[in-house]
């Protein structure tokens, strides 16, 4: 109880320190910007070089220590593509850091707003996340709230008691997360295959420390509450509503394999424990198996991924992207329907919100640093919400689903995505109205 409720207040209850209100989070990501301050953009160069020079040693020696270690095998070694990605990532930063603005212009200050601004601030509250979401997750919090919420998945959102666990997992941890639960899930029979495409599209939920991450990153952190009550009340009710709609309606339910469920049990097969008795005991039987050693290791699993795929992935494809945003069309073009759409409804600012749902799609950092001219509340308070609530992006839900047994496809997930971002404006605008009017 002790490290889940020191979770939660690291991440939910803010207070008042140095005439700022936040969460403890928060002040401290505040606090070791100021201490980098003006080394920050050093403190990005430094880590891509480290990230290169992992990467090459790892993918050309693989040695047994990161072998036998599936956070940093996943991470650390990888295909030709992404291995370019990783290294265009160095010398766009030292640009950013070291450019001369007379000679790369335009494309010095796209850099500089991705290796300045946003990159820094990422590292630095992946460092904080990591060691504190651990305490919110892997101390039995999750399994304790999954009794409780178990029974309701079959009726209301057409997947398994089971898929509770996945489903809490991401809202406290990530997406990643879920979706390779899932994926285990579903190789081993527990998930047919439209169960796991509805849970890999509707409940691989943002991780909360995402979205406040998001929020930190277009400075609207006061609003937290009101973005995370939007969000995961608009996720709730999109949930309901897809199982039942095509395309997930018309994915076969077939099974890659042959298990038994995972649904709560019955009174007589919980030996006549109550349902509290039995979630306290399924929580406690997962903090038992927590160590110093287990810690760090779930620690790594947050943090490598960010810092090692997401970062260097942000700087190359983040720079390249804000660029051909400000020297093309393109993304105005293929953000037009949702900007259309927005500007229909009377939100202001939506072009921009419209091009950061495109954004989004590839990675919600992406999203987040194409919409930091927003001046509203109103529209930051959208941007957020529209690109945390579209779920599915490539750089993350979408590489895990590709590598794994879930028979979904690009079209299935993009029409998914967009069909997601056209209802939930019906939710949110209203609340947009109702907070920030």
């Amino acid at each position: 109880m002790i490290p889940s409720s020191f979770g939660v207040c690291t991440f939910l209850l803010p207070f008042e320190w140095h005439d700022t209100v936040n969460t403890l989070i928060g002040h401290s990501k505040e606090y070791l910007i100021s201490i980098f301050n003006d080394n920050l953009g050093e403190l990005v160069v430094v880590v891509s070089i480290v990230t290169m020079l992992l990467s090459v040693f790892a993918t050309f020696t693989r040695p047994a220590w990161i072998m036998k270690n599936q956070v940093f095998r996943e991470n650390l070694i990888c295909n030709p593509f992404w291995f370019a990605a990783r290294f265009i990532s160095i010398p766009i930063a030292m640009v950013a850091v070291w450019g001369d603005p007379g000679m790369f212009g335009l494309f010095l200050k796209d850099s500089q707003l991705i290796v300045l601004n946003l990159a820094p601030k990422l590292i630095i509250l992946t460092f904080i996340m990591s060691l504190a979401a651990p305490m919110l997750l892997d101390f039995g919090l999750v399994q304790f709230v999954a009794v409780y919420a178990s029974p309701v998945m079959r009726p209301l959102f057409k997947v398994p008691g089971r898929s509770a666990v996945d489903c809490i997992a991401s809202w406290l941890g990530s997406s990643s997360t879920a979706v390779v639960i899932t994926a285990k899930m579903h190789l081993s029979g527990y998930y047919n295959d439209r169960e796991a495409s509805i849970m890999v599209t509707s409940f691989s939920l943002t991780g909360i420390y995402n979205i406040y991450a998001i929020a930190s990153l277009l400075d609207f952190r006061y609003a937290f509450p009101q973005i995370v009550f939007s969000v995961y009340l608009t996720m709730f009710l999109l949930a309901i509503i897809f199982p039942r709609i095509w395309p997930l309606n018309s994915i076969p339910e077939t099974y890659c394999g042959s298990a038994e469920g995972f649904d709560v049990p019955s009174k007589e097969a919980r030996h006549g424990h109550t349902i509290f008795d039995w979630a306290l005991q399924m929580g406690i039987n997962k903090a038992r198996h927590m160590s110093i050693k287990q810690y760090f290791h779930e620690t790594l699993s947050i943090g490598v991924p960010l810092i090692f795929g997401t970062i260097p992935l942000m700087i190359t494809f983040g720079t390249f992207l804000l660029a051909v945003a400000d020297m093309t069309p393109v993304i105005y073009i293929i953000s037009y329907p949702v900007s259309w759409l927005l500007e229909m409804s009377g939100v202001a600012e939506a072009g921009v919100i419209g091009g950061a749902v495109v954004f989004a799609y590839i990675d919600q950092y992406l999203a987040a640093a194409y919409a930091q001219s927003l001046f509203t509340e109103s529209a930051r308070f959208l941007c957020i919400c529209l690109t945390t609530i579209g779920l599915i992006n490539l750089t993350e839900v979408g590489i895990h689903v590709w590598h794994s047994t879930i028979p979904i496809k690009i079209w299935q997930m993009s029409v998914i995505y967009l069909m997601r971002i056209v209802l939930s404006l019906f939710i949110l605008i209203p609340l947009s109205a109702l907070f920030f009017s």
